[in-house]
């Protein structure tokens, strides 16, 4: 059943991994698609694969931490004539650092992508968003991509979680705002635990630099022993449950959280 047929959705980071699935996941529900991501190589690979789903896609090379690039990117739906019904702010990017060993120019970037990116897509696309939401019985949709690091403490790497932490409160704060202005958009926010990603390979990868004499196996099985269901996520679970925030599925829900972590937080 296409839920999502003729909406347009934006999906920051739609080139790989999360991203990637979350543009196939609508796309499969009739979603038109626009890619913003620097990675241009894996973004047109993936607009191969969404046209074949008989929908819109596009890709656009874009920085989501520059500001004048998401003027440019409004500037080109206004050219098409395009509003935008969901939101995906779903690129981010993780250091896995030990806090002593991060520069400013890292930290920087890390705040520029997971934070501002955030804020910038939001800021640009609000218009259109309420263009295309006050066309609709229950309004657009925008979901924000935070983590279980973003609910409790991360070892392995404080600032992505003090930058994940910012985007929980801060899609709380966004759902009351749009409501109390009575702007017809619906702001929720999912919280990935282990995903089976590059990012997923990354926190493996900073355990064992953290931990020397850790093995990379051992590395990989403490990630599933600390997950209650035994397995690490797929993205594609991750990316069903965005779809369900996208729909009319989720008409009664803004500033809401979704744990996709395999019961990591229940404990």
């Amino acid at each position: 059943m296409q839920t999502l047929k003729d909406k347009n959705a934006v999906v920051t980071g739609g080139s790989k991994g999360i991203g990637k699935s979350v543009c196939l996941a609508l796309a499969n529900a009739g979603a038109n698609i626009f890619i913003l991501d620097i990675n241009k190589e894996e973004g047109l690979k993936t607009v191969e694969e969404l046209l074949k789903l008989n929908v819109e896609a596009y890709f656009f090379s874009i920085n989501v931490s520059e500001e004048n690039e998401w003027i440019d990117f409004v500037t080109s739906l206004k050219f098409k004539n395009k509003s935008i019904d969901i939101l995906v702010n779903n690129a981010g990017i993780w250091l896995g650092k030990e806090i002593n060993n991060v520069t400013i120019e890292e930290y920087q970037k890390l705040i520029s992508i997971n934070l501002t990116g955030v804020f910038l897509g939001i800021k640009h696309l609000t218009p259109s968003l309420i263009e295309a939401g006050e066309k609709t019985k229950f309004g657009s949709s925008v979901i924000n991509l935070s983590s279980v690091a973003g609910l409790v403490g991360s070892q392995l790497d404080p600032l992505y979680s003090m930058t994940k932490g910012g985007i929980t409160t801060f899609t709380k704060s966004m759902a009351i705002y749009f409501g109390k202005k009575k702007y017809p958009i619906r702001i929720n926010q999912v919280h990935p635990g282990i995903i089976e990603t590059d990012m997923g390979k990354q926190v493996a990868e900073a355990r064992i630099n953290q931990n020397p004499k850790m093995t990379k196996e051992e590395s990989y099985s403490s990630g599933i022993m600390q997950t209650p269901l035994g397995r690490l996520g797929t993205v594609q679970e991750v990316a069903n449950t965005i779809l369900f925030l996208s729909s009319d599925e989720s008409s009664f829900m803004t500033g809401s959280s979704l744990v996709v972590d395999g019961g990591l937080t229940a404990q």
